[in-house]
């Protein structure tokens, strides 16, 4: 049997289903892949309390903090069982709604000093990060731009460095991998956000990611393209003959993989559905997440792939529409943990 692996979970936003999530997914009966792990939840401990009592969920923590976690390094944790590092205790449940992007923004502060902690003390861990609102944390944080940029910029890790990676899992079980060439920014500015060498960086480096943890090898690319019907040969759009071109180009000097271009993301998506040892390259956030989320729904993982740990997020938002009142989504947070313990194996 595998070693447990460490994995260090932020809640989230506590109007939002991140507590309720990190609550259900202890229970075996929720997620079987948490018995792999050992926990460290880190948050508000009173409204972790008030939800587990809402929902009569089995919660057995130990309150720990940083400067404890040495004696913890060899424990094994049974059961629903987990380590807690309380974020502003002070703060009463009837006033967390007044502070959700405080709590939320110095839980991911706690999380980097636990990081720091594991990777001084070579223990291995995973990260796993419930969803957050940015424009609440913003509220504390002014230049908070989400959890991909904020790891990026503690770790000292160059932005275009870092790659976003999402894998979704349909409802006939097939596997779809897609990498974000640009992220969090506008539609008008995706085409100058994109240039040959950072293409490059980002494929390759995400080919070797997969490559190294998951039994599924790249054995195709599936690249889409910018402009509409690929820009007509330059009539409206000339990136896909000269940017994109040319970081193809330097791809196929180093990968022997074969690269299918140019594709509109709905060719891709079906060719990858025929395909699974397959990587989907998207130039911008919705070409990818719209018709990944058609068709894998909340069974979806963000991955970031280039920081000097793993980490994962279920792939949706916050969804405090649906906060408190128990219908919450748990696909796309056991998908992580599988796909952790996937990764866990390559260790």
């Amino acid at each position: 049997m595998l070693q447990k692996k460490w994995l260090i979970i932020s809640c989230g936003d506590a109007d939002g289903v991140g507590y309720e999530l990190v609550l259900k997914i202890l229970s075996s009966s929720h997620n079987p892949f948490i018995g792999y792990f050992n926990p460290i939840i880190i948050g508000n401990f009173n409204w972790l309390k008030y939800i587990a009592y809402k929902y009569n969920l089995t919660f057995f923590p130990f309150k720990v903090n940083t400067e404890i976690l040495q004696s913890f390094q060899l424990l094994d944790l049974s059961k629903n069982h987990c380590l807690v590092i309380d974020i502003l205790p002070e703060i009463k449940n009837s006033e967390v709604k007044k502070f959700i992007g405080k709590i939320s923004f110095f839980s991911l502060e706690k999380m980097c000093e636990v990081v720091n902690f594991f990777l001084r003390n070579n223990l291995e861990f995973f990260v796993l990060t419930m969803p957050i609102s940015k424009s609440k944390i913003c509220k504390f944080y002014k230049n908070f731009k989400g959890h991909t940029e904020y790891f990026a910029d503690k770790f000292n890790i160059s932005k275009n460095k870092i790659s976003m990676l999402m894998k979704g899992k349909d409802k006939e079980g097939n596997i779809y991998r897609v990498l974000l060439l640009t992220r969090h920014v506008p539609l008008v500015d995706v085409s100058k956000n994109l240039n040959s060498k950072d293409i490059f960086f980002q494929v390759n480096n995400v080919v070797n990611f997969i490559n190294k943890y998951e039994e599924k090898k790249v054995k195709k690319i599936f690249f889409c393209n910018l402009n509409p019907h690929s820009g007509e040969e330059g009539k409206i759009g000339k990136e896909e003959k000269t940017i994109i071109l040319d970081g193809i180009r330097l791809l196929k000097k180093h990968l022997s993989i074969e690269i299918i271009f140019p594709l509109q993301a709905s060719d891709a998506f079906n060719y990858a559905k025929r395909n699974t040892n397959s990587l989907i390259v998207a130039t911008y956030h919705d070409q990818a997440m719209v018709p990944l989320k058609l068709l894998c729904g909340y069974n979806i993982v963000n991955i970031t792939v280039g920081l000097p740990f793993i980490r994962v997020s279920p792939g949706h938002g916050t969804a405090s529409d649906v906060a408190l009142k128990n219908k919450v989504d748990v696909s796309g947070v056991i998908l992580c943990l599988e796909t952790l313990f996937e990764f866990s194996k390559k260790l």
